[in-house]
């Protein structure tokens, strides 16, 4: 089965629900360069394999005839094959020849359209293709016909004598052609023109100049593929209905180090004030060999209060919990405590399980605070941590008179394609990183080195001042940080540094 499948424009917010499943279901994935490896890192399947095809790819994959091949061949052999193109598959994009391979050779196949450049890049200039007054309809061309056709399969002459709204497609290369043909078809020197690189991206940028100029324009600017060029005098409401470019964040792109994908949303409002967000897990989670040992010591009972310091603890404690055949009826008479409301929204969220005690700031220190507030002579912890927990929580309830039995239920380890990731993410244009432990400093410091980035090359957003002081030992710089020290506060801190030009 080949699923054909429009990514879009760019951003992976634009790739249809539809599409996304077809990416998440298949066994190989076939990319090519306009379907931007943002989109890639934000649909993350283990195990997938993905293929980079066309123009730009090696290992003799950039001819149609081959795609076409590597394509059926995959299918026959009965896995799932998910051609994954930019915008829709059928626009510009030699689709047709595609399912035109699988209909021969006898593969089964679907297609799944996607958002075009055709209207996605206009949009996001402030360009309406139509507007009452100035245009009631548009055309679409490509500005690259095939080279073995003389004369050409464009009229330009018609279209050099319509009013409608022209779309180019493809064609910053062939510009002083086209350009020319429209000029010698009578099309007036000053109809404004708009090219709009990398669209609905970061990196997005818009050229306007006049038909007459657009050549020199283009030259002198050093534009190149991929953009999408209007012409027509819809080009001129820009100025006032530009609004992708003119927010906030545009221009950042920030790297979300969480291994946990849910963690990632709490970053949605970056998004939503222009910046782009890249998925950069640098580790992952895994369970000690202790996890049985917290299951029996739920079992027998006998502590007075459970401490939870991480989202990540929360969930270790839930799995041994179902590993003892208990659930939070457990802690029924046991007083819960929580770093933060981040951990005490996680705990209502998996456990059903409110938090007593809410510390404030959200780190060790902080319940220590609250501790010896409350006051903890002669009670008993029960502590699920992590392998490299700080010592602050144990040490700090023992020195107030408590007794605490530490159980490390979960490691932090090196996430093996960090290296890999990092530079994709430095190629989508990365600007800023975010870290929220000192486990994700060091990764991020090995996955640098081994990429060959220098520790200094970008800012970090640090959560608070442990894994900021982590983050400057390893030499890196640490722009922001917030005055609370949790992931929503962490991205209010980013959009303010952001507002007054420190990131």
């Amino acid at each position: 089965m080949v699923s054909l499948v429009g990514a879009g424009p760019g951003d992976p917010g634009l790739l249809t629900v539809r599409g996304r499943a077809v990416i998440e279901r298949a066994d190989v994935v076939l990319y090519d360069l306009l379907a931007h490896p943002t989109l890639l890192e934000a649909v993350d399947v283990p195990g997938q394999e993905r293929i980079h095809v066309g123009k730009l790819a090696g290992a003799g994959l950039s001819a149609q005839g081959a795609i076409n091949a590597l394509m059926v061949r995959r299918a026959l052999a009965g896995q799932r094959v998910c051609r994954l193109k930019g915008g829709d598959p059928l626009v510009f994009g030699r689709g047709g020849e595609e399912l035109e391979a699988c209909a021969a050779a006898g593969v089964a196949f679907e297609v799944v359209p996607g958002v075009s450049s055709i209207a996605a890049a206009p949009a996001f200039a402030g360009i309406p293709l139509t507007h009452r007054g100035l245009s009631c309809g548009f055309t679409v061309v490509t500005g690259h016909e095939r080279d073995d056709v003389t004369d050409g399969r464009v009229d330009w002459a018609h279209h050099a004598r319509s009013r409608d709204t022209l779309v180019v497609l493809m064609g910053v290369g062939t510009v002083e052609r086209w350009t020319g043909a429209l000029l010698a078809g009578g099309r007036d020197p000053a109809t404004p023109v708009a090219f709009v690189r990398w669209a609905t991206l970061p990196a997005q940028r818009t050229l306007v100049t006049t038909l007459g100029a657009a050549a020199a324009d283009v030259a002198a600017a050093g534009l190149s593929s991929p953009a999408v060029a209007v012409v027509g005098p819809v080009v001129g409401l820009r100025d006032r209905l530009a609004w992708f470019d003119r927010q906030p964040l545009h221009g950042q792109v920030i790297g979300l180090t969480r291994d946990t994908p849910a963690d990632a949303e709490i970053f949605e409002p970056l998004h939503g004030l222009g910046a782009g967000l890249v998925w950069l897990p640098l580790t992952r989670k895994q369970p000690t060999n202790k996890v049985g040992v917290l299951s029996d010591r739920l079992r027998t009972g006998g502590f007075t209060d459970v401490v939870l310091t991480s989202a990540n603890g929360v969930r270790g404690l839930r799995d041994a919990l179902e590993a003892a055949g208990l659930d939070t009826r457990a802690f029924a008479g046991v007083r819960t405590w929580a770093v933060g409301p981040a951990t005490a929204r996680t705990m209502r969220e998996v456990l059903s399980l409110g938090a007593d005690l809410v510390a404030e700031p959200a780190t060790g220190d902080g319940v220590v605070a609250l501790a010896a507030t409350v006051g903890v002579t002669g009670r008993r912890f029960l502590f699920p941590a992590a392998v490299d927990a700080r010592r602050a929580v144990p040490e700090g309830l023992t020195a107030l008179g408590a007794t605490v039995e530490e159980v490390a239920i979960y490691e932090t380890v090196p996430e093996p394609s960090a290296a890999t990731r990092l530079v994709s993410a430095v190629e989508a244009g990365l600007t800023l990183i975010t870290v929220s432990s000192p486990s994700a400093v060091r990764a991020l410091a090995d996955a640098m080195d081994g990429a060959g980035i220098a520790r200094d090359a970008f800012p970090l957003a640090a959560i608070g001042p442990t894994t900021r002081d982590a983050a400057v030992q390893q030499g890196f710089r640490v722009t922001v940080m917030p005055p609370r020290y949790t992931l929503p506060d962490l991205v209010e801190a980013i959009v303010a540094a952001a507002r007054s030009g420190v990131v």
